[in-house]
């Protein structure tokens, strides 16, 4: 055993502690007893296999790292993807019915674009475990890894290698703009020192999701109007209220 003389929470204690399995970290990597969304292994485990392959402390949120890195990240998929005409900064899509919206991070110039980007710059750990799901239903990883996965279902959609907690966000660019084909969802993480995984593109095509924005479109439309309808609700016992 080894003692390293440094404060705790300083740098250099942060530095020393990368890529061990600390004892707070226990509970972490401790591989779970059933498959969940991230297979039987937990996101924990991801999170140290990021300390050896990045670099670095995450000083910021993956919201305030998403923001700066936004305009490079776009730049990064136009050119992977070969994409013309490329507009960024595109400002905001509004629905023909005034009640939906979306804010594409970079999309087609033009009036009526066809394809569209969507920007995230996450944790390495959750970064590294997307671009992975995405090899594996691609079939593009061995089946001996079987278990850090969840399970394939059916044929590959693009849709289902986002992150769950942005899938309804990439699906209401379909939903706001009835000429989207496609919706390319760039992961961009600087931090990592693998350039094969620094920057990588999950393409969703609207083909794949007919039904999905469909649903999206039936629930989000019914909200708006029950939204406006309590707003109506709420000025009629105002005005009430005023005049009693």
């Amino acid at each position: 055993m080894k003692i390293i003389n440094v404060d705790q929470r300083s740098e250099e204690w942060f530095e020393a502690r990368s890529g061990l399995i600390t004892g707070t970290r226990v509970k972490e990597i401790k591989p779970l007893t059933r498959k969940g969304k991230t297979g039987k292994q937990p996101i924990g485990l991801w999170k140290l296999v990021s300390d050896y392959v990045s670099y670095g402390l995450e000083e910021m949120r993956p919201m305030q790292r998403g923001t700066l890195l936004e305009d490079e990240n776009a730049e990064l998929c136009v050119e992977a993807m070969k994409l013309k005409n490329a507009k960024i900064h595109c400002g905001m899509w509004k629905a023909d019915d005034g009640m939906l919206g979306y804010s594409p991070d970079a999309s087609e110039d033009g009036d009526r674009p066809t394809w569209a980007i969507e920007c995230k710059s996450l944790d390495t750990a959750e970064h590294l475990y997307l671009i992975l799901c995405d090899l594996w239903a691609l079939g593009l990883i061995p089946d001996r890894f079987e278990e850090l996965f969840p399970e394939r279902v059916g044929e590959y959609r693009g849709i289902d290698s986002v992150a769950e907690e942005h899938r309804q966000q990439v699906k209401q660019a379909f939903v706001v703009n009835p000429d989207l084909e496609v919706l390319y969802y760039s992961l961009y993480d600087p931090r990592i020192v693998l350039p094969s995984f620094t920057h990588y593109v999950i393409t969703v095509q609207r083909s794949e999701i007919e039904e999905d924005i469909a649903e999206q479109r039936a629930m989000v439309e019914r909200q708006a109007k029950l939204a406006k309808d309590i707003a109506i609700l709420l000025a009629g016992i105002a005005k009430i209220s005023e005049e009693a």
